[in-house]
């Protein structure tokens, strides 16, 4: 079968057929069918149209026909140099298609619907107005989320190399014979000296009430200052807080791989030591991590 002729299989070779239908049925099957479709050819011709569709189908007609030559009112536009397709007026600068107009289909007032419109108009910029600050507010919400969770990664990789940095200058003091770190923050809390209390023994051991000073109490513990003598409860109050603790996470690790790169000679992040300066400032990147990345 060539690709010119049609495929029996499809409608449109179906419809090209003639209709020869009941085909051999019965004498009485075929005169109903005949029947039937006399009712249904009749049917269509006395089909009523309803009211509101004959006046609109009558009217889209009457708009889409232009004036009839034979009107009197063509007639008179003539006669004052009116030209079809032209514009009116003198000079021909005029409308040339007929004012609209639209036909008026409810019973509400004149302007409603020209006030629905607005509304609507209105309610629509209005809601989209409300979309886009829902989504600007949204796509914030997720921003601020996913900064939250960077610092708190950042913190907690701050808070690793710290560590890291106090076990090698723990091991690497150690090893140089040192009895304690030279600064409290060095070394893990866990790995610090514990300081001897025999002094603290021996003064407890004393006498509280001296007369031999004046009657003033010589105990180094009890000696403190008014307000804490004044008031018991006072006393958390008097304690010193270590000073390293007002330095951050991130200014204490700078501080411990700084003093590990001077003295020893060492990065956390390359995990090695160097034999000099020279190599250290040639083969390590540099005192951070982001520099190792």
């Amino acid at each position: 079968m060539s690709s010119e002729e049609e495929d029996y299989m499809s409608d449109a070779f179906l419809q090209q057929c003639t209709d020869y239908r009941p085909g051999l049925a019965p004498k009485h099957k075929q005169k109903q069918y005949e029947k039937e479709k006399k009712e249904k050819v009749s049917n269509e011709r006395n089909k009523k149209v309803p009211i509101k569709q004959l006046e609109i189908q009558q009217r889209e007609t009457g708009l889409n026909t232009s004036i009839s030559q034979n009107s009197k009112g063509f007639a008179l536009l003539q006669k004052m140099g009116y030209k079809p397709g032209t514009g009116i007026g003198k000079s021909g600068e005029g409308r040339v298609e007929p004012v609209c107009f639209e036909v008026k289909t409810g019973r509400s007032g004149l302007g409603k619907d020209s006030e629905m419109k607005r509304k609507s108009t209105e309610m629509n910029s209005m809601r989209a107005a409300m979309q886009m600050k829902r989504k600007k507010i949204n796509e914030k919400q997720a921003q601020s989320f996913q900064n939250r969770m960077r610092d708190k990664f950042s913190d907690r990789l701050v808070e690793k190399d710290l560590r890291t940095a106090q076990k090698a200058c723990l091991q690497l003091d150690q090893q140089a014979g040192l009895d304690g770190p030279p600064e409290p923050f060095f070394w893990p809390a866990n790995s610090l000296p514990v300081p001897s209390s025999g002094k603290q023994t021996e003064d407890l051991s004393e006498p509280s009430n001296s007369k031999q000073d004046g009657g003033y109490n010589s105990h180094p513990f009890e000696e403190s200052d008014d307000d804490c003598q004044d008031d018991d409860d006072d006393v958390d109050d008097c304690e010193e807080v270590p000073y390293y603790l007002e330095f951050s996470t991130a200014e204490r690790t700078e501080i411990v791989t700084r003093y590990l790169r001077n003295v020893y000679r060492y990065c956390i992040w390359c995990g090695t030591s160097f034999e000099d300066e020279k190599e250290l400032a040639s083969m390590c990147p540099g005192n951070s991590s982001d520099l190792h990345d």
